[in-house]
């Protein structure tokens, strides 16, 4: 079940959409919060991602930025890296405040050059527990995996089903075997293998 949330960033009003399994967990559960392209077909696959991740039992989270779609103001024809990344960590600490979610357990998901601007929030913040990136043919996310002092992962993007699965899996693993927020882990899954 897909509902529209708001939450304050920077002084503005902004929308998320907020994914929640159809079934009551019995406690809170893990979240991810993702990040994508704001226009065009990434967008798309982000909403797509979230909706099926959810399914297998996450609270998802995708958000409306600043200066964008159904913001309080009009959009504007610029984008500002620094205030993206304010409006990730907004809806970070927005995760952290429901209460169908545990605190501990959110993840962090960048799809295409959404894979930047996560890694920079997740570098000002100590809210997320690991971070996964999404990456198309064109993009390059492997050089952000260093720059993340959490377990980290780099999906090859080829078929979404796919890519669902291989999302699924690495959370599950990372959830029920990770003890420390200290270790890093560097992969580069591809989808395809």
């Amino acid at each position: 079940m897909k509902i529209t949330v708001t939450f304050t960033s920077q002084g503005r009003i902004l929308e998320g959409g907020l994914f929640l399994p159809d079934k009551e967990q019995p406690e809170p559960t893990a979240a991810l919060l993702f990040e994508g392209s704001v226009t065009g077909a990434t967008s798309q696959v982000t909403e797509h991602l979230a909706r099926e991740i959810c399914k297998e039992g996450f609270v998802c989270m995708i958000l409306d930025h600043s200066y964008y779609s159904d913001d309080e103001s009009a959009p504007q024809p610029w984008e500002s890296p620094a205030k993206r990344v304010e409006d990730i960590k907004a809806a970070m600490h927005f995760l952290q405040e429901q209460g169908t979610v545990d605190r501990e357990k959110i993840i962090g998901v960048g799809v295409s050059v959404g894979a930047e601007y996560m890694a920079r929030a997740i570098q000002q913040t100590d809210i997320c527990q690991g971070l996964v990136m999404i990456e198309g043919p064109n993009d390059d996310s492997q050089n952000l995996i260093g720059h993340v002092e959490i377990p980290s992962i780099v999906i090859e993007e080829q078929h979404l089903e796919s890519t669902v699965d291989q999302t699924v899996i690495w959370i599950r693993t990372l959830l029920n075997g990770q003890s420390t927020r200290a270790h890093r882990e560097s992969v580069h899954w591809s989808a395809a293998e």
